[in-house]
């Protein structure tokens, strides 16, 4: 007999990503801080009896086979606990745009790895999901346990904060993409590279200042050469008086943080009219923990 749990799966944004190093073995050393958003896909797993783990996406061109970040969560889930996989299908109902920035692979591998902990009953808790679940993606802990984090090494140390007061987020993306490990090989031969100063960010955070964190903020990512609607975003952002505005991740969506709704709705407004993503969200996600 078939159960399905499903799940909201909140993107995320750096509110600042300093690339600070590459690493011997390849990979680069970042100083972000991460917040959870309430831009959301939903994630469905039912059990059946097919032996097989299988995938469908509401958005036509995403793998739907073992490429899919979802199958492998769930395959490693299931290594993890020795369970005998009776058999699942995982369906994913995006609303996260792809290639953004925003973490949307991960957050639904997040919330495999949550929905397969209820549904066998394994009750693993958040530490020990966060330690088999980096092996589907340096980025995916975060999401096990979201809200706000100070995230370090390759992305795999989480540092946990208070949440910040409400505030409003834009967020928009143009049709241009940004590649990663293009972008990684650009830093790597930039010179005199600003970096941030991490104990002044730390400090806002603690203080709840998101005008003083905005103003230490910055991505390295926006250093290396990018979309032009990303610069186009950013102006737009700045002219409806946002606190503060930055490329999210390595690319392509950019935020503004808005103490006023009524800025923020005027910003998404102008947005929406000239891209094929925009929206308003906030940093409060209500239904984060409620399984259906």
């Amino acid at each position: 007999m078939s159960k399905t749990l499903s799940l909201k799966t909140y993107a995320k944004i750096n509110l600042t990503l300093d690339v600070t190093g590459k690493r011997e073995d390849g990979y680069h050393n970042i100083d972000s801080i991460f917040e959870e958003i309430s831009v959301c896909d939903t994630v469905s797993v039912t059990a059946n009896d097919s032996g097989l783990i299988t995938v469908s996406c509401s958005v036509p061109g995403i793998p739907c086979d073992e490429r899919n970040i979802v199958y492998k969560a769930a395959s490693i889930f299931f290594e993890e606990t020795g369970i005998k996989n009776p058999g699942i299908h995982i369906d994913i109902e995006k609303n996260i745009p792809s290639q953004a920035g925003m973490g949307g692979g991960s957050t639904n591998a997040a919330g495999v790895f949550r929905i397969l902990d209820k549904l066998f009953e394994t009750h693993l808790g958040n530490e020990k999901l966060c330690e088999i679940s980096v092996r589907s993606g340096a980025d995916t802990p975060f999401f096990i346990r979201g809200g706000l984090a100070h995230i370090s090494g390759i992305g795999d140390i989480i540092g946990p904060l208070s949440p910040l007061s409400e505030h409003f987020i834009v967020v928009a993306k143009g049709t241009e993409g940004v590649s990663t490990p293009a972008a990684y090989r650009e830093i790597d031969s930039l010179e005199n590279v600003p970096h941030q100063n991490t104990e002044a960010i730390l400090t806002a955070c603690r203080d709840d200042d998101i005008n003083t964190l905005m103003a230490n903020a910055l991505n390295t990512f926006e250093f290396t050469k990018l979309p032009d609607n990303i610069a186009k975003i950013r102006d737009i952002m700045k002219i409806h008086n946002t606190t503060g505005t930055l490329m999210t991740g390595s690319g392509a969506a950019v935020f503004g943080i808005f103490t006023d709704k009524t800025k923020a709705e005027a910003a998404e407004k102008e947005l929406a009219a000239l891209y094929p993503f925009a929206v308003l969200c906030s940093n409060i996600c209500p239904e984060r923990n409620n399984f259906s």
